[in-house]
């Protein structure tokens, strides 16, 4: 593995990500290309039914570099996109908390603090993931890289993305509950189905 880690462990999680967008629409295009063929093959004419194949070969042709740009594709905005959210997922997390130890100390809500509190630790944990991963297109490079991998490296680091996925939707609920139960005080939490 490269020495700086953390660049490479972002960067094939973006890439997982990406990658995934791209088989899951090659996935949509089969089963709707087969509804299309079998649609052709029972209402339509030869004749409409040819022409009908040369639309949706011409159809693939066109949006082919509007789905599979590196830069400025639907696969990647989808990809920078949802990486974000899941990254998010952890800064938000310490976020809640430091909101949630906050309000438990100091007892006062002051709106353009617990803003700033919010919005700071989102906004330091970011900049090291956009320095990794968009600072001049470097995930491009690791794109390259990681196309060349085998199917058991492509096979862990997808385990590894959802794992990193789901642990950022936890980590934000988590974050919710966190902010909660420290603010209002463990005392104070009545959970359901708890007898009190």
């Amino acid at each position: 593995m490269r020495d700086d880690r953390f660049e490479y462990f972002l960067n094939a999680v973006h890439y997982c990500i990406w990658r995934g967008s791209r088989r899951l629409q090659l996935v949509i295009d089969k089963v709707i290309g087969r509804l299309l063929l079998f649609f052709g093959v029972l209402f339509l004419s030869n004749k409409s039914q040819e022409r009908l194949d040369i639309h949706v070969a011409n159809r693939e042709k066109e949006t082919y570099g509007y789905f599979n740009n590196k830069k400025r594709g639907f696969h990647i905005l989808f990809a920078n996109d949802n990486f974000g959210f899941f990254y998010g997922g952890y800064s938000i997390f310490i976020s809640f908390l430091l909101n949630g130890i906050y309000i438990r100390v100091f007892e006062y809500l002051n709106p353009v603090l617990l803003i700033v509190m919010m919005v700071v630790p989102i906004w330091l944990c970011y900049i090291p993931a956009y320095r990794a991963v968009f600072t001049n297109d470097n995930y491009l490079k690791y794109f390259k890289e990681f196309e060349k991998m085998d199917k058991s490296w492509h096979r862990k680091w997808v385990m590894i993305t959802w794992a990193f996925c789901v642990g950022g939707i936890l980590a934000f609920f988590g974050g919710i509950i966190a902010l909660f139960a420290i603010a209002i005080g463990w005392n104070n939490v009545h959970l359901p189905f708890s007898g009190y």
